[in-house]
């Protein structure tokens, strides 16, 4: 496969195709419907926070967080582990900050009850925001609630039981053996519930997920008691770009998920820092749209979708996904 080109699955119903060579385009195989809008309902930020072109000033970004934040970073034993924290929260504030115009280091972000991060100055505004190794997502939209989720792909030992360990009806999803299929499933049920703001343990067995009829990936069916109005989420895969020459090329999994009955519309900025100003024009933000056909997005939500029964879980997650040196997950942290 030619380094930086999408691959895509040609197997899903309602698909059309998408080519771009474009690095930091997204590989996707979902089955959008519906009129896209012509202003982004939720702005994402995909940032690898180990690029060597961005000009890291760790001392600033250290500047820029809260007294807490600062303290906490330095509780690190490890000092790259501390400065991946520093750059992480520092480019969540940033991305707030050139929303909501202000400096970074004058946000507040508090904690809602069940953990989601809430902005108590700009309480119609909402973000979310997860890191995988050096990944970082992070997603802002006004007047709903949004979560999301990335993890570096890679093959997982036993999928099916590491999924069962919080949603346990994980054999309506078929076969999880490919990573692509495991980790659209892991993102789209940890998306949600940030999205909730109810936590993995306790909110896995409200999410409805589901197989559409020859699709790699799971799709989001709905929410189970989390208000009349409809869920919906989108995953797409990128390349990582800071590959060096001749390594494995290594992808992440994206998901989103936020109110709404087809595919999240999303305008993601790859690979790339935000400024600290503000944008002239929210219709007008730099970025890469997502395309409408996102693997499970938009497909419709609960109401179209295959139902499930529900049992009470009371299991976590296998260690491997909860690793805080691997993961910062905004709903628990």
């Amino acid at each position: 496969m030619t380094t930086g080109r999408p691959t895509y699955d040609d197997t899903a119903i309602g698909r059309r195709t998408y080519d771009d060579t474009a690095p930091g385009h997204p590989v996707h195989d979902g089955t959008a419907t519906g009129p896209r809008p012509t202003e982004p309902c939720v702005e994402g930020w995909l940032v690898d926070l180990r690029a060597a072109e961005h000009a890291w000033d760790d001392e600033v970004r250290r500047g820029e967080l809260s007294a807490e934040e600062v303290r906490r970073a330095e509780r690190f034993r490890s000092p790259a582990a501390a400065v991946t924290y520093v750059r992480a929260r520092s480019t969540v504030r940033r991305v707030l900050a050139r929303r909501l115009g202000e400096h970074p280091a004058t946000v507040r972000i508090a904690a809602a009850p069940g953990g989601r991060p809430a902005l108590p100055d700009h309480p119609h505004w909402h973000v979310s925001w997860s890191r995988s190794a050096e990944v970082l997502l992070v997603a802002v939209r006004r007047g709903a609630p949004v979560g999301v989720d990335v993890e570096v792909m890679r093959l997982v030992p036993s999928p099916a039981k590491v999924l069962r360990t919080v949603y346990p009806h994980t054999p309506v999803l078929a076969d999880l053996g490919e990573p692509e299929a495991f980790f659209s499933a892991w993102t789209l049920l940890e998306a949600a519930v940030k999205a909730t703001g109810r936590g993995l343990a306790r909110g896995g067995r409200d999410v409805r997920l589901y197989r559409p009829p020859g699709a790699r990936r799971c799709a989001l069916a709905g929410i189970r008691d989390a208000g009349t109005a409809p869920w919906c989420g989108r995953t797409d895969q990128f390349e990582l770009p800071s590959a060096g020459r001749g390594a494995p090329s290594a992808r992440v999994m994206t998901a989103v998920v936020t109110r709404g009955r087809t595919a999240p519309d999303v305008r993601l900025n790859t690979w790339r820092l935000p400024e600290t100003e503000p944008p002239p024009d929210t219709a007008t933000e730099a970025g890469v749209p997502w395309p409408d056909t996102a693997p499970g997005a938009g497909v419709p939500c609960a109401e179209h979708a295959p139902t499930a029964p529900y049992e009470p879980n009371t299991t976590g997650p296998e260690g491997h996904f909860t690793d805080p040196a691997r993961n910062d997950k905004n709903s628990r942290r």
